[in-house]
Protein backbone atom coordinates (compact mmCIF):
# COMPACT_ATOMS: atom_id res chain seq x y z
CA UNK A 1 0.00 0.00 0.00
CA UNK A 2 3.09 2.41 0.50
CA UNK A 3 4.47 1.70 -2.26
CA UNK A 4 1.42 2.09 -4.36
CA UNK A 5 0.77 5.75 -3.00
CA UNK A 6 4.21 6.72 -3.10
CA UNK A 7 3.95 5.88 -6.96
CA UNK A 8 0.29 7.66 -6.97
CA UNK A 9 2.09 11.10 -5.52
CA UNK A 10 4.84 11.10 -7.73
CA UNK A 11 2.55 10.88 -10.24
CA UNK A 12 0.77 13.42 -9.24
CA UNK A 13 3.88 15.98 -8.52
CA UNK A 14 5.00 15.20 -11.93
CA UNK A 15 1.29 15.92 -13.55
CA UNK A 16 1.47 18.98 -11.27
CA UNK A 17 5.24 19.90 -12.42
CA UNK A 18 4.04 19.48 -16.15
CA UNK A 19 1.24 22.34 -15.59
CA UNK A 20 3.42 24.16 -14.45
CA UNK A 21 5.72 24.36 -17.17
CA UNK A 22 2.74 24.17 -20.13
CA UNK A 23 3.77 27.63 -21.74
CA UNK A 24 7.35 26.18 -22.08
CA UNK A 25 7.16 22.43 -22.94
CA UNK A 26 4.89 24.21 -26.45
CA UNK A 27 7.81 26.16 -26.59
CA UNK A 28 10.20 22.87 -26.90
CA UNK A 29 7.95 21.05 -28.57
CA UNK A 30 7.56 23.41 -31.44
CA UNK A 31 11.70 24.55 -31.24
CA UNK A 32 12.93 20.54 -31.52
CA UNK A 33 10.19 20.20 -34.27
CA UNK A 34 11.07 22.99 -36.30
CA UNK A 35 14.93 21.81 -36.03
CA UNK A 36 14.07 18.05 -36.95
CA UNK A 37 12.21 19.03 -39.81
CA UNK A 38 14.69 21.81 -41.34
CA UNK A 39 17.26 19.54 -40.46
CA UNK A 40 15.90 17.74 -43.50
CA UNK A 41 15.07 20.59 -46.41
CA UNK A 42 17.28 23.02 -45.39
CA UNK A 43 21.11 23.00 -46.76
CA UNK A 44 23.50 25.87 -44.60
CA UNK A 45 24.62 28.88 -47.33
CA UNK A 46 21.44 28.81 -49.21
CA UNK A 47 22.09 30.88 -52.19
CA UNK A 48 25.72 32.25 -51.31
CA UNK A 49 27.67 29.03 -50.50
CA UNK A 50 28.22 26.11 -47.90
CA UNK A 51 28.76 27.65 -44.47
CA UNK A 52 28.90 24.21 -42.69
CA UNK A 53 32.42 22.65 -41.04
CA UNK A 54 30.86 19.51 -41.47
CA UNK A 55 32.24 18.31 -44.38
CA UNK A 56 35.65 19.05 -42.54
CA UNK A 57 34.00 16.59 -39.65
CA UNK A 58 33.34 14.43 -42.06
CA UNK A 59 37.06 14.08 -43.60
CA UNK A 60 38.39 13.95 -40.06
CA UNK A 61 36.09 11.09 -39.78
CA UNK A 62 37.81 9.39 -42.68
CA UNK A 63 40.58 8.93 -41.18
CA UNK A 64 39.11 6.29 -38.79
CA UNK A 65 38.70 3.96 -42.18
CA UNK A 66 42.19 3.50 -42.23
CA UNK A 67 42.51 2.68 -38.74
CA UNK A 68 43.54 5.86 -37.08
CA UNK A 69 41.98 7.61 -34.24
CA UNK A 70 41.64 11.18 -33.06
CA UNK A 71 44.38 12.06 -30.23
CA UNK A 72 45.38 8.36 -30.62
CA UNK A 73 46.81 8.72 -34.05
CA UNK A 74 46.98 12.27 -35.26
CA UNK A 75 45.84 15.39 -33.63
CA UNK A 76 42.60 17.51 -33.52
CA UNK A 77 42.20 21.51 -32.81
CA UNK A 78 39.15 20.48 -30.46
CA UNK A 79 39.43 18.58 -27.67
CA UNK A 80 38.43 15.36 -27.10
CA UNK A 81 34.69 14.71 -26.42
CA UNK A 82 33.56 15.91 -29.58
CA UNK A 83 35.76 14.46 -32.14
CA UNK A 84 34.91 11.25 -30.39
CA UNK A 85 31.36 11.84 -30.52
CA UNK A 86 31.89 13.01 -34.26
CA UNK A 87 33.59 9.06 -34.58
CA UNK A 88 30.89 7.47 -33.08
CA UNK A 89 28.15 9.22 -35.29
CA UNK A 90 30.47 8.95 -38.43
CA UNK A 91 30.66 4.69 -37.90
CA UNK A 92 26.84 5.29 -37.07
CA UNK A 93 26.23 5.99 -40.26
CA UNK A 94 27.96 3.52 -42.21
CA UNK A 95 25.71 1.24 -41.33
CA UNK A 96 23.00 2.64 -43.31
CA UNK A 97 22.79 2.50 -46.78
CA UNK A 98 24.17 5.65 -48.67
CA UNK A 99 22.21 8.33 -50.35
CA UNK A 100 23.44 9.59 -53.53
CA UNK A 101 24.34 12.83 -51.78
CA UNK A 102 27.88 11.60 -50.39
CA UNK A 103 28.01 12.30 -46.19
CA UNK A 104 24.00 12.32 -46.22
CA UNK A 105 23.60 10.03 -43.17
CA UNK A 106 26.32 11.89 -41.52
CA UNK A 107 25.40 15.02 -41.53
CA UNK A 108 21.80 13.96 -40.44
CA UNK A 109 22.70 11.89 -37.56
CA UNK A 110 25.30 14.74 -36.20
CA UNK A 111 22.43 17.73 -36.95
CA UNK A 112 20.03 15.35 -35.51
CA UNK A 113 22.39 14.89 -32.11
CA UNK A 114 22.73 18.93 -32.23
CA UNK A 115 19.59 19.41 -32.15
CA UNK A 116 19.13 17.51 -28.55
CA UNK A 117 21.98 19.59 -27.77
CA UNK A 118 20.21 22.77 -28.71
CA UNK A 119 17.14 21.54 -26.78
CA UNK A 120 19.05 20.82 -23.73
CA UNK A 121 20.27 24.65 -23.95
CA UNK A 122 16.68 26.22 -24.25
CA UNK A 123 15.54 23.69 -21.35
CA UNK A 124 18.60 25.19 -19.25
CA UNK A 125 18.61 28.70 -20.20
CA UNK A 126 14.48 28.20 -19.17
CA UNK A 127 15.51 26.82 -15.81
CA UNK A 128 18.34 29.39 -15.23
CA UNK A 129 15.43 32.26 -16.22
CA UNK A 130 12.84 30.67 -13.62
CA UNK A 131 15.73 30.66 -10.89
CA UNK A 132 16.66 34.69 -11.46
CA UNK A 133 13.11 35.77 -12.79
CA UNK A 134 10.26 33.65 -12.13
CA UNK A 135 8.24 31.64 -14.73
CA UNK A 136 6.56 34.30 -16.98
CA UNK A 137 9.88 36.06 -17.73
CA UNK A 138 11.43 32.62 -18.38
CA UNK A 139 8.62 31.57 -20.89
CA UNK A 140 9.57 35.28 -23.07
CA UNK A 141 13.23 34.62 -22.51
CA UNK A 142 12.67 31.08 -24.33
CA UNK A 143 10.32 32.02 -27.15
CA UNK A 144 12.96 35.00 -27.75
CA UNK A 145 16.03 32.54 -28.00
CA UNK A 146 13.60 30.17 -30.18
CA UNK A 147 13.69 33.55 -32.52
CA UNK A 148 17.38 33.67 -32.96
CA UNK A 149 18.66 32.66 -36.38
CA UNK A 150 22.14 32.23 -35.25
CA UNK A 151 21.74 28.99 -32.92
CA UNK A 152 19.80 27.34 -36.67
CA UNK A 153 22.47 28.23 -38.45
CA UNK A 154 25.19 26.84 -35.92
CA UNK A 155 22.51 23.91 -35.92
CA UNK A 156 23.76 23.23 -39.49
CA UNK A 157 27.34 23.84 -39.45
CA UNK A 158 29.01 23.30 -36.02
CA UNK A 159 29.21 21.76 -32.66
CA UNK A 160 29.46 24.94 -30.67
CA UNK A 161 26.42 24.13 -29.05
CA UNK A 162 27.62 21.37 -26.97
CA UNK A 163 30.15 23.91 -25.30
CA UNK A 164 27.02 25.90 -24.23
CA UNK A 165 25.02 23.07 -23.30
CA UNK A 166 28.01 22.73 -20.30
CA UNK A 167 28.90 26.23 -19.72
CA UNK A 168 24.53 26.73 -19.00
CA UNK A 169 24.87 23.04 -17.02
CA UNK A 170 26.92 24.30 -14.81
CA UNK A 171 25.72 27.80 -14.10
CA UNK A 172 22.50 25.86 -13.39
CA UNK A 173 23.73 23.57 -10.85
CA UNK A 174 25.72 25.94 -8.92
CA UNK A 175 23.06 28.09 -8.98
CA UNK A 176 21.29 25.30 -6.70
CA UNK A 177 24.38 24.92 -5.19
CA UNK A 178 25.45 21.54 -6.24
CA UNK A 179 29.42 21.46 -5.78
CA UNK A 180 30.01 18.46 -7.41
CA UNK A 181 27.60 17.81 -10.35
CA UNK A 182 28.97 21.56 -11.35
CA UNK A 183 31.75 20.97 -11.38
CA UNK A 184 31.56 17.41 -13.70
CA UNK A 185 29.83 19.99 -16.11
CA UNK A 186 32.56 22.10 -16.27
CA UNK A 187 35.06 19.66 -16.39
CA UNK A 188 33.41 18.24 -19.26
CA UNK A 189 32.77 21.39 -20.57
CA UNK A 190 36.13 22.43 -20.88
CA UNK A 191 37.35 19.13 -22.52
CA UNK A 192 34.28 20.13 -25.24
CA UNK A 193 35.12 23.82 -26.11
CA UNK A 194 37.54 25.14 -23.38
CA UNK A 195 34.95 28.13 -23.19
CA UNK A 196 32.48 26.86 -20.13
CA UNK A 197 35.28 26.85 -17.61
CA UNK A 198 34.60 30.04 -17.59
CA UNK A 199 31.77 29.41 -15.04
CA UNK A 200 33.77 28.42 -12.84
CA UNK A 201 35.37 31.08 -11.20
CA UNK A 202 32.38 32.59 -10.18
CA UNK A 203 30.83 29.48 -8.74
CA UNK A 204 33.60 29.40 -6.46
CA UNK A 205 32.53 32.18 -5.37
CA UNK A 206 28.94 31.35 -4.86
CA UNK A 207 29.91 28.19 -2.69
CA UNK A 208 30.05 29.54 0.99
CA UNK A 209 32.03 27.00 2.47
CA UNK A 210 35.29 25.95 1.94
CA UNK A 211 34.80 22.28 1.67
CA UNK A 212 32.26 22.92 -1.65
CA UNK A 213 34.90 24.88 -3.03
CA UNK A 214 37.65 22.24 -2.16
CA UNK A 215 34.67 19.70 -3.70
CA UNK A 216 34.45 21.81 -6.97
CA UNK A 217 37.68 22.01 -7.72
CA UNK A 218 38.03 18.24 -7.47
CA UNK A 219 35.19 17.21 -9.53
CA UNK A 220 36.28 19.63 -12.04
CA UNK A 221 40.02 18.23 -12.09
CA UNK A 222 38.83 14.53 -11.71
CA UNK A 223 36.29 14.86 -15.15
CA UNK A 224 39.17 16.37 -17.18
CA UNK A 225 41.51 13.79 -16.12
CA UNK A 226 39.22 11.11 -16.61
CA UNK A 227 38.49 11.94 -20.02
CA UNK A 228 42.21 12.92 -20.73
CA UNK A 229 43.70 9.67 -19.28
CA UNK A 230 43.06 7.11 -22.10
CA UNK A 231 44.86 9.64 -24.34
CA UNK A 232 48.03 10.45 -22.25
CA UNK A 233 48.04 6.70 -21.34
CA UNK A 234 48.65 6.12 -25.38
CA UNK A 235 50.04 9.00 -27.09
CA UNK A 236 50.47 12.13 -24.45
CA UNK A 237 51.47 14.38 -27.49
CA UNK A 238 48.69 14.20 -29.30
CA UNK A 239 46.39 15.24 -26.71
CA UNK A 240 49.07 18.10 -24.89
CA UNK A 241 49.41 20.07 -28.45
CA UNK A 242 45.57 19.81 -29.40
CA UNK A 243 44.57 21.42 -26.03
CA UNK A 244 47.18 24.23 -26.47
CA UNK A 245 46.63 24.82 -30.14
CA UNK A 246 44.33 28.06 -29.37
CA UNK A 247 47.27 29.83 -27.77
CA UNK A 248 49.83 28.99 -30.16
CA UNK A 249 47.37 29.55 -33.53
CA UNK A 250 47.79 32.81 -35.12
CA UNK A 251 45.25 35.71 -34.85
CA UNK A 252 42.20 35.56 -36.73
CA UNK A 253 38.86 38.18 -37.61
CA UNK A 254 39.58 39.91 -34.13
CA UNK A 255 41.27 43.22 -33.45
CA UNK A 256 44.28 41.28 -33.06
CA UNK A 257 44.33 40.11 -36.64
CA UNK A 258 43.40 43.48 -37.99
CA UNK A 259 46.85 45.10 -36.13
CA UNK A 260 48.75 41.75 -37.64
CA UNK A 261 47.10 43.09 -40.91
CA UNK A 262 45.79 39.54 -41.43
CA UNK A 263 42.14 39.74 -43.32
CA UNK A 264 41.31 35.70 -43.65
CA UNK A 265 39.78 33.09 -41.53
CA UNK A 266 42.00 31.04 -38.93
CA UNK A 267 43.75 28.14 -39.93
CA UNK A 268 44.05 25.24 -37.28
CA UNK A 269 47.84 24.25 -37.74
CA UNK A 270 49.98 22.50 -40.65
CA UNK A 271 48.75 19.81 -42.93
CA UNK A 272 50.23 16.93 -41.26
CA UNK A 273 47.63 15.35 -39.07
CA UNK A 274 50.39 12.90 -38.01
CA UNK A 275 52.69 15.70 -36.67
CA UNK A 276 51.66 17.02 -33.12
CA UNK A 277 54.23 19.51 -33.70
CA UNK A 278 51.92 21.26 -36.47
CA UNK A 279 48.53 21.82 -33.91
CA UNK A 280 48.54 24.83 -33.90
CA UNK A 281 51.37 25.84 -35.40
CA UNK A 282 51.74 29.50 -36.36
CA UNK A 283 50.37 31.08 -40.20
CA UNK A 284 51.57 34.32 -39.89
CA UNK A 285 53.98 36.45 -37.94
CA UNK A 286 52.31 38.84 -35.16
CA UNK A 287 54.15 42.35 -34.34
CA UNK A 288 51.65 42.33 -31.10
CA UNK A 289 53.41 42.09 -27.25
CA UNK A 290 51.12 38.96 -26.52
CA UNK A 291 52.95 38.98 -22.64
CA UNK A 292 52.00 42.41 -22.07
CA UNK A 293 49.06 42.21 -23.25
CA UNK A 294 48.20 38.93 -21.28
CA UNK A 295 49.25 40.54 -18.07
CA UNK A 296 47.01 43.43 -18.73
CA UNK A 297 43.98 41.25 -19.25
CA UNK A 298 45.11 39.06 -16.45
CA UNK A 299 45.47 42.38 -13.99
CA UNK A 300 42.13 43.64 -15.22
CA UNK A 301 40.11 40.27 -14.17
CA UNK A 302 41.73 39.72 -10.94
CA UNK A 303 40.96 43.45 -9.91
CA UNK A 304 37.40 42.53 -11.45
CA UNK A 305 37.44 39.14 -9.33
CA UNK A 306 38.58 40.55 -6.51
CA UNK A 307 36.04 43.46 -5.96
CA UNK A 308 33.36 43.18 -2.81
CA UNK A 309 30.51 41.70 -4.51
CA UNK A 310 27.63 40.19 -2.72
CA UNK A 311 28.07 36.65 -4.30
CA UNK A 312 24.90 34.86 -2.58
CA UNK A 313 23.05 36.99 -5.31
CA UNK A 314 22.08 34.31 -8.18
CA UNK A 315 21.40 36.81 -10.90
CA UNK A 316 25.13 38.40 -10.25
CA UNK A 317 26.66 35.15 -10.58
CA UNK A 318 24.99 34.52 -14.15
CA UNK A 319 26.60 38.19 -15.07
CA UNK A 320 29.75 37.58 -13.52
CA UNK A 321 30.04 34.24 -15.71
CA UNK A 322 29.19 36.09 -18.68
CA UNK A 323 31.44 39.24 -18.31
CA UNK A 324 34.43 36.50 -18.29
CA UNK A 325 33.16 35.06 -21.36
CA UNK A 326 32.89 38.37 -22.82
CA UNK A 327 36.62 39.33 -21.91
CA UNK A 328 37.79 36.03 -22.62
CA UNK A 329 36.05 36.40 -25.81
CA UNK A 330 37.43 40.00 -26.21
CA UNK A 331 41.05 38.51 -25.01
CA UNK A 332 41.09 35.60 -27.77
CA UNK A 333 43.81 35.71 -30.63
CA UNK A 334 40.89 34.21 -32.99
CA UNK A 335 36.82 34.56 -33.66
CA UNK A 336 34.95 32.39 -35.76
CA UNK A 337 31.09 33.37 -36.42
CA UNK A 338 30.18 30.08 -34.89
CA UNK A 339 31.51 31.45 -31.53
CA UNK A 340 28.45 33.68 -31.02
CA UNK A 341 26.13 31.18 -29.69
CA UNK A 342 27.94 31.04 -26.83
CA UNK A 343 27.25 34.87 -26.10
CA UNK A 344 23.38 35.44 -27.47
CA UNK A 345 22.34 33.28 -24.22
CA UNK A 346 23.41 35.61 -21.95
CA UNK A 347 22.40 39.09 -23.70
CA UNK A 348 18.70 38.02 -24.05
CA UNK A 349 19.27 36.99 -20.19
CA UNK A 350 20.86 39.52 -18.56
CA UNK A 351 19.90 42.90 -20.29
CA UNK A 352 16.16 43.47 -20.16
CA UNK A 353 13.76 44.60 -23.14
CA UNK A 354 14.38 45.36 -26.87
CA UNK A 355 17.57 46.29 -25.74
CA UNK A 356 18.95 42.92 -25.40
CA UNK A 357 17.54 41.79 -28.22
CA UNK A 358 18.24 45.11 -30.26
CA UNK A 359 22.05 43.89 -29.09
CA UNK A 360 21.78 39.85 -30.27
CA UNK A 361 20.03 41.05 -33.76
CA UNK A 362 23.01 43.80 -34.17
CA UNK A 363 25.81 40.81 -33.25
CA UNK A 364 23.66 38.27 -35.32
CA UNK A 365 23.52 41.15 -38.54
CA UNK A 366 26.99 41.56 -38.05
CA UNK A 367 27.78 37.45 -37.92
CA UNK A 368 26.41 37.46 -41.23
CA UNK A 369 27.92 40.36 -42.68
CA UNK A 370 31.44 38.28 -41.50
CA UNK A 371 30.26 35.02 -43.15
CA UNK A 372 29.05 34.56 -45.91
CA UNK A 373 28.92 38.38 -47.27
CA UNK A 374 32.67 39.04 -46.47
CA UNK A 375 34.11 35.35 -46.81
CA UNK A 376 32.36 34.00 -49.52
CA UNK A 377 30.82 37.57 -51.99
CA UNK A 378 33.94 40.01 -51.03
CA UNK A 379 36.75 38.46 -49.41
CA UNK A 380 39.05 41.23 -51.12
CA UNK A 381 37.11 43.80 -49.50
CA UNK A 382 39.03 44.41 -46.43
CA UNK A 383 37.41 47.20 -44.72
CA UNK A 384 34.12 45.24 -44.83
CA UNK A 385 35.80 42.82 -42.51
CA UNK A 386 37.38 45.49 -40.44
CA UNK A 387 34.38 46.87 -39.86
CA UNK A 388 32.52 43.65 -39.02
CA UNK A 389 35.11 43.29 -36.61
CA UNK A 390 35.35 46.54 -35.32
CA UNK A 391 31.63 47.03 -34.16
CA UNK A 392 31.28 43.61 -32.84
CA UNK A 393 33.81 44.37 -30.40
CA UNK A 394 32.60 47.63 -29.53
CA UNK A 395 29.27 45.98 -28.94
CA UNK A 396 30.90 43.46 -26.65
CA UNK A 397 32.51 46.32 -24.68
CA UNK A 398 29.47 48.23 -24.03
CA UNK A 399 27.57 44.55 -23.16
CA UNK A 400 30.50 43.69 -21.08
CA UNK A 401 29.92 46.97 -18.96
CA UNK A 402 26.25 46.31 -19.07
CA UNK A 403 27.18 42.84 -17.04
CA UNK A 404 29.64 44.66 -14.48
CA UNK A 405 26.94 47.37 -13.72
CA UNK A 406 25.02 43.90 -12.74
CA UNK A 407 27.34 42.73 -10.63
CA UNK A 408 28.83 45.31 -8.84
CA UNK A 409 25.78 47.58 -8.51
CA UNK A 410 26.87 50.97 -10.21
CA UNK A 411 24.49 53.41 -9.71
CA UNK A 412 24.53 54.51 -13.58
CA UNK A 413 20.76 55.23 -14.41
CA UNK A 414 18.85 53.42 -16.88
CA UNK A 415 18.15 56.02 -19.42
CA UNK A 416 22.08 56.10 -19.73
CA UNK A 417 22.14 52.60 -20.99
CA UNK A 418 19.39 53.21 -23.17
CA UNK A 419 20.82 56.08 -24.89
CA UNK A 420 24.38 54.00 -25.23
CA UNK A 421 22.17 51.48 -26.79
CA UNK A 422 20.35 53.42 -28.64
CA UNK A 423 23.88 55.59 -30.32
CA UNK A 424 25.19 51.94 -30.99
CA UNK A 425 22.05 50.92 -32.37
CA UNK A 426 22.36 54.08 -34.59
CA UNK A 427 26.04 53.92 -35.28
CA UNK A 428 25.57 50.11 -36.53
CA UNK A 429 22.95 51.64 -38.91
CA UNK A 430 24.32 54.93 -40.16
CA UNK A 431 27.72 52.32 -40.94
CA UNK A 432 25.57 49.50 -42.66
CA UNK A 433 23.87 52.01 -44.82
CA UNK A 434 27.07 53.37 -45.77
CA UNK A 435 28.65 49.71 -45.92
CA UNK A 436 25.83 48.58 -47.71
CA UNK A 437 26.46 51.05 -50.58
CA UNK A 438 30.47 50.41 -50.85
CA UNK A 439 29.57 46.88 -50.50
CA UNK A 440 27.07 46.72 -53.24
CA UNK A 441 29.55 48.73 -55.62
CA UNK A 442 32.73 46.33 -54.67
CA UNK A 443 30.16 43.16 -55.73
CA UNK A 444 28.86 45.10 -58.81
CA UNK A 445 32.61 45.48 -59.57
CA UNK A 446 34.04 41.84 -59.02
CA UNK A 447 30.90 40.58 -60.98
CA UNK A 448 31.55 42.35 -63.61
CA UNK A 449 35.36 41.58 -63.40
CA UNK A 450 34.68 37.51 -63.49
CA UNK A 451 31.28 37.79 -65.69
CA UNK A 452 31.69 35.15 -68.37
CA UNK A 453 30.57 37.53 -71.02
CA UNK A 454 32.14 40.80 -70.51
CA UNK A 455 33.86 40.99 -73.81
CA UNK A 456 30.86 41.12 -75.55
CA UNK A 457 29.56 43.83 -72.68
CA UNK A 458 32.38 45.79 -73.54
CA UNK A 459 31.36 45.97 -77.29
CA UNK A 460 28.02 46.76 -77.17
CA UNK A 461 29.14 49.69 -74.47
CA UNK A 462 31.80 50.76 -77.02
CA UNK A 463 30.44 50.67 -80.27
CA UNK A 464 26.76 50.29 -79.92
CA UNK A 465 24.70 53.63 -80.24
CA UNK A 466 22.62 54.53 -76.40
CA UNK A 467 18.89 52.72 -76.59
CA UNK A 468 19.56 50.03 -79.31
CA UNK A 469 17.54 46.51 -78.70
CA UNK A 470 19.75 44.23 -77.82
CA UNK A 471 18.41 40.58 -78.58
CA UNK A 472 19.58 37.80 -76.48
CA UNK A 473 18.94 33.96 -76.73
CA UNK A 474 19.11 32.40 -73.11
CA UNK A 475 17.48 33.43 -69.40
CA UNK A 476 20.62 32.92 -68.13
CA UNK A 477 22.51 35.08 -70.69
CA UNK A 478 20.33 37.22 -70.03
CA UNK A 479 20.26 37.76 -66.66
CA UNK A 480 24.23 38.40 -66.77
CA UNK A 481 23.86 41.07 -69.24
CA UNK A 482 20.91 42.88 -67.53
CA UNK A 483 23.06 44.39 -64.88
CA UNK A 484 25.53 46.02 -66.93
CA UNK A 485 23.43 47.28 -70.02
CA UNK A 486 19.61 48.18 -68.98
CA UNK A 487 20.73 51.46 -68.38
CA UNK A 488 21.91 52.18 -71.84
CA UNK A 489 20.92 49.64 -74.23
CA UNK A 490 16.88 48.02 -74.64
CA UNK A 491 17.49 43.91 -74.24
CA UNK A 492 15.09 41.46 -74.88
CA UNK A 493 15.20 37.80 -74.42
CA UNK A 494 13.73 35.44 -77.67
CA UNK A 495 13.79 31.98 -76.76
CA UNK A 496 14.27 28.79 -78.99
CA UNK A 497 12.89 26.10 -77.57
CA UNK A 498 9.68 24.10 -77.56
CA UNK A 499 6.67 25.46 -75.52
CA UNK A 500 6.84 29.00 -76.24
CA UNK A 501 5.78 31.00 -78.91
CA UNK A 502 7.78 30.51 -82.27
CA UNK A 503 11.19 32.40 -82.29
CA UNK A 504 10.60 33.84 -86.26
CA UNK A 505 7.36 36.36 -85.49
CA UNK A 506 9.46 37.27 -82.58
CA UNK A 507 12.80 38.03 -84.19
CA UNK A 508 10.56 39.98 -86.73
CA UNK A 509 9.06 42.00 -84.75
CA UNK A 510 12.04 43.14 -83.25
CA UNK A 511 13.63 43.86 -86.44
CA UNK A 512 10.66 46.20 -87.15
CA UNK A 513 10.69 47.33 -83.93
CA UNK A 514 14.40 49.20 -83.76
CA UNK A 515 14.50 51.70 -85.83
CA UNK A 516 18.00 51.99 -87.15
CA UNK A 517 19.72 48.52 -85.85
CA UNK A 518 19.38 45.27 -84.23
CA UNK A 519 22.10 43.40 -82.18
CA UNK A 520 22.07 39.63 -81.52
CA UNK A 521 23.99 37.75 -78.84
CA UNK A 522 23.83 34.40 -79.16
CA UNK A 523 25.62 31.07 -79.43
CA UNK A 524 27.64 30.93 -82.94
CA UNK A 525 25.65 27.90 -84.30
CA UNK A 526 21.39 29.76 -83.76
CA UNK A 527 19.34 30.02 -86.46
CA UNK A 528 19.04 33.48 -85.41
CA UNK A 529 22.15 34.78 -87.36
CA UNK A 530 21.38 32.94 -90.65
CA UNK A 531 17.93 33.88 -90.76
CA UNK A 532 18.99 37.84 -89.91
CA UNK A 533 21.32 37.40 -92.87
CA UNK A 534 18.90 36.57 -95.36
CA UNK A 535 17.46 39.74 -94.58
CA UNK A 536 19.36 42.80 -93.65
CA UNK A 537 22.58 43.80 -94.07
CA UNK A 538 25.82 42.78 -91.81
CA UNK A 539 26.55 46.18 -89.98
CA UNK A 540 29.57 44.16 -87.50
CA UNK A 541 30.40 40.28 -86.36
CA UNK A 542 32.30 39.45 -83.42
CA UNK A 543 33.26 35.72 -82.06
CA UNK A 544 33.56 34.85 -78.29
CA UNK A 545 34.30 31.41 -77.25
CA UNK A 546 31.19 29.79 -79.04
CA UNK A 547 29.14 33.17 -78.81
CA UNK A 548 28.34 35.76 -81.91
CA UNK A 549 27.40 38.93 -81.70
CA UNK A 550 26.26 40.34 -84.69
CA UNK A 551 24.29 44.09 -86.02
CA UNK A 552 22.38 43.86 -88.48
CA UNK A 553 21.37 47.11 -90.39
CA UNK A 554 16.96 47.38 -90.45
CA UNK A 555 16.21 50.66 -91.78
Amino acid sequence: MNMKTSVAERIARFQISLRSHREFLLIFVLFVIFRLTAILVFRPGGYLGDLSNFGYYRLLSDFTNQGFYPFVNFWVEYPPIFPWVMVGLYRLSLLIPPWPQPGTWFYLLLSTFLTAVEAGNLTLLYGIARRLYGPDRAVRLAWIYTALLNPVLTLFGAFDGMGLLFMLLTLLLILDRHAVASGIAAGLGFMTKLLPIAAVPAALQHLKRPSQRVKLLIAVSLAILVIAAPFLLLEPGYLIRSLGSSMLRSSWETVWALVDGYYSYGIAGGVDRFDPAQAGAAQHPSRLPWPVITIGFGLLYLALYTHRVDWTDRRRVVAFTALTQNLLTLYFKGYSPQFLIMLLPFVILLIPGWRGIAYALLLSVINVVEFPIYFLVLPDQHWLLSGTVLLRTLILVVISVEYAIQVYDWRIPERWTRRVATVVLILVAALGIVGAVFGFRAYYQSRYAVNPHRPAIEVLVSQVPPDTLIVVEGQEVYEQLYPFLHKRLKLSDIETYDYVPPWEPRLAEAAVQSARELWVYAPADSPFHAWLADRYPLLASHEFDGWRLSGWDTR
